[in-house]
C-alpha cells in the first residue's frame, strides 16, 4: 500500500500562532492557496481512497484533491484528529511559554512522557493513529491512499515507519501542505517522501513563521 500524507493548509490559527488541537480552525487564505496547489500536483495520482480528519482545515484540503478525483471515496476518520491540546487550546504561543514552560519544554523534547493539562494523552494519540494505519494497510493492499491530517499524526506515522524514538519526533517539521509518503510491502516500510513542498513556491510557509501548530 502507498500512503500518500498532507498535512492540511495553513489554517487561521498558525497565521495567528495561537494553539488549536481540536479546535476547529478554519483554513487561512494562504492555506486555502496552499490546497489547491496541493490539489494539482496530485491531480494525476491514481488513487483508490481519500481519508481525512473530520476538522475543516484537514477537510478542506482533501476536498480540494478530491475535486480531481469525483469517483474516489472520501471518508472521515475521527482516528486522524489532532491531538488534543486541552488548556493550551485558543492560547498564543507567548501565553502558553509564559503559563505552561516546562510542560512546552517538556512536550517538544519528550511528547511521549507529557501530558497537556487537561489535554489528551500521548499513549491515546499514538495508540489511535497505528491503529489507523492497521486497519487501512488491511483494506487497501496494493492501493494508494490519501491520508490529510495534522502534524503529529503524520509525525507519529512517519517515525514509526522509520522505527525512531517516538521522543524524536518533534525533530521532524512538516510544511503545510506538504506531501510525505510510505510505501508499505511485504517486509520493512519504506519512507519514499518526507514534506515534499515544491508544488508550494512561494506558497511554502517556513518553519521560524509557524510557532504553533
Amino acid at each position: 500500500m502507498r500512503m500518500i500524507i498532507v498535512r492540511h493548509g495553513e489554517s487561521e490559527w498558525n497565521r495567528i500562532h495561537r494553539y488549536q488541537g481540536q479546535s476547529d480552525a478554519p483554513l487561512s487564505d494562504l492555506g486555502i492557496r496552499q490546497a489547491d496547489a496541493l490539489a494539482e500536483r496530485l491531480r494525476n495520482e491514481q488513487l483508490d481512497c481519500l481519508y481525512t480528519s473530520p476538522l475543516q482545515r484537514a477537510a478542506h484540503t482533501a476536498e480540494a484533491i478530491a475535486r480531481f478525483h469525483p469517483d474516489v471515496p472520501l471518508r472521515q476518520d475521527a482516528a486522524l484528529l489532532e491531538i488534543h491540546h486541552g488548556e493550551w487550546q485558543g492560547k498564543f504561543i507567548d501565553e502558553i511559554t509564559a503559563a505552561y514552560a516546562d510542560g512546552l519544554r517538556e512536550w517538544r523534547e519528550h511528547p511521549t512522557r507529557s501530558q497537556m493539562p487537561g489535554g489528551e494523552s500521548f499513549s491515546n494519540v499514538l495508540k489511535r493513529s497505528l491503529d489507523f494505519r492497521d486497519r487501512v494497510l488491511q483494506e487497501h493492499s496494493g492501493q494508494t491512499i490519501v491520508v490529510s491530517t495534522h502534524d503529529v499524526v503524520i509525525k507519529i506515522l512517519v517515525a514509526d515507519a522509520l522505527g525512531m524514538n517516538m521522543d524524536r519526533m518533534n525533530c521532524i517539521w512538516l510544511t503545510n501542505a506538504s506531501i510525505s509518503i510510505i510505501e508499505y510491502g511485504e517486509h520493512l516500510p519504506y519512507l519514499v517522501s518526507l514534506s515534499e513542498a515544491c508544488h508550494l513556491g512561494r506558497l511554502a510557509t517556513a518553519r521560524e513563521d509557524q510557532k504553533a501548530l
